[in-house]
């Protein structure tokens, strides 16, 4: 698990949240379709939720998706985020879980928004070992170095730097980079705006 990740306490954040709306984990696993055991490491710091993942979680909760990466509320709707405060969240190890990429956040000091800008490094890998995703909302992915097939709805588009693909994100879609290269990429996140109760980010800091 990287420093950043357990500085962010994002399954802190989690536990607060769920036990805030009076869910169990099993009450959480049903909504999400996800497995209770993946919820319950979560939490416990076991293993590293992926963007679409938390995504779920955050629309089952009610809040944003940003509330797991936020670690102060601002004054203003302003916000800079220089290059050393960024937050990176990865997999803690090839066998530490399913997450198979991993990613910046661009974002984290607001969390009332409607997109969610991200970094996201997709080392090369075979295709059986992609997280397959399927969430609410849609997705906008600007490729910046390597080759990055993404396969949307069955169909699959080979980007190269310069490259760009919207989508709407209720499709299941891969991400995976070619050409034995990483690919980087900036991804662009929007949540549907039935979220961000600001008292539920405000417990998420409790």
């Amino acid at each position: 698990m990287t420093d950043d990740f357990l500085k962010l306490d994002v399954g802190g954040k989690l536990r607060r949240l769920r036990e805030d709306n009076g869910l169990s984990l099993a009450d959480l696993a049903r909504r999400t379709a996800l497995k209770e055991s993946a919820l319950r490491s979560f939490e416990d710091g076991g293993s590293v939720p992926a963007v679409g993942e938390l995504l779920k979680i955050a629309n089952v909760l009610g809040v944003a998706i940003g509330s797991f990466f936020q670690t102060r509320i601002p004054d203003k709707r302003v916000e800079v985020v220089r290059v050393a405060e960024r937050w990176t969240v990865k997999a803690r190890s090839e066998a530490g879980g399913a997450l198979n990429y991993r990613y910046q956040s661009l974002s984290h000091g607001l969390t009332e928004k409607l997109m969610q800008p991200f970094i996201v490094e997709v080392p090369p890998g075979e295709a059986s070992a992609l997280n397959r995703s399927q969430h609410e909302g849609e997705e906008f992915l600007f490729v910046l170095a390597g080759v990055l097939e993404v396969e949307v709805g069955g169909d699959r588009h080979r980007l190269e730097p310069g490259d760009s693909i919207y989508y709407d994100s209720r499709q299941p879609h891969t991400l995976r980079a070619l050409e034995g290269v990483t690919a980087r990429l900036i991804a662009c996140i929007a949540q549907h705006a039935n979220v961000t109760q600001r008292s539920h980010i405000d417990r998420a800091y409790r």
